[in-house]
């Protein structure tokens, strides 16, 4: 699992570097998307959290299922989660190789636009919104929008500071970016909340920590 989670987030600087040079053909505002819900695919649905499948416009909203994940997350954060899921799938479309340059920086404004929707209705204490805000950070690192994505962080850490990948995403573009030395400080603060984190644990070696 945690080769795996490495992996990824190198996966996920590939793209970055590929997206740099790109980023400013975008012209896109950070307004709710208009997203078609019935072009979601199984495939899709499965690699999002289990709770999609159930929320608003998505096919098994209107369903015993649908009102347990309602009473679980609550009512108000339900009603609003499915702008996350849409988030979440576009980020899966924007990482396909079939879709062009100019596509994967609209897929991922339109996610960024979502995230900020529900990070907006969010009531206090919501237990999902360190996860949202985080993803909302990855995305504006993908459009090369660091500043962005820096505040994401730091509201995710701020909420709930042990939440170790609100840090070690943004370590990895400190790394990229050739600022180590703000990066172990970062690492150095994350493991005091989340000691155990294998992947705060292992940017710290590499950063010449014990």
């Amino acid at each position: 699992m945690f080769r795996d989670m490495i992996a990824t987030s190198r996966v996920f600087f590939v793209i970055l570097k590929r997206l740099v040079l790109a980023s400013a053909l975008s012209g896109i505002t950070n307004t709710a998307s208009a997203f078609d819900v019935t072009s979601v695919t199984e495939a899709e649905l499965a690699l999002s959290p289990s709770y999609c499948a159930y929320a608003q416009l998505f096919p098994r909203h209107n369903t015993p299922a649908a009102k347990r994940w309602a009473a679980r997350m609550g009512e108000e954060s339900f009603r609003h989660i499915h702008h996350y899921c849409w988030g979440l799938i576009n980020l899966q479309r924007a990482r396909r190789n079939t879709v062009s340059q100019q596509e994967k920086l609209q897929l991922l404004a339109a996610s960024n636009a979502d995230f900020n929707y529900v990070i907006k209705r969010a009531p206090k204490g919501f237990v999902l919104l360190p996860e949202i805000l985080t993803r909302d950070g990855e995305v504006f690192l993908l459009r090369s929008l660091p500043n962005e994505a820096n505040k994401s962080f730091a509201q995710a850490r701020a909420l709930k500071p042990d939440y170790w990948p609100a840090y070690s995403v943004w370590v990895e573009f400190l790394i990229y970016s050739g600022n180590k030395v703000e990066a172990k400080r970062l690492v150095e603060t994350g493991l005091k909340y989340s000691p155990r984190s294998k992947v705060l644990r292992e940017q710290y070696r590499l950063l010449g920590g014990n």
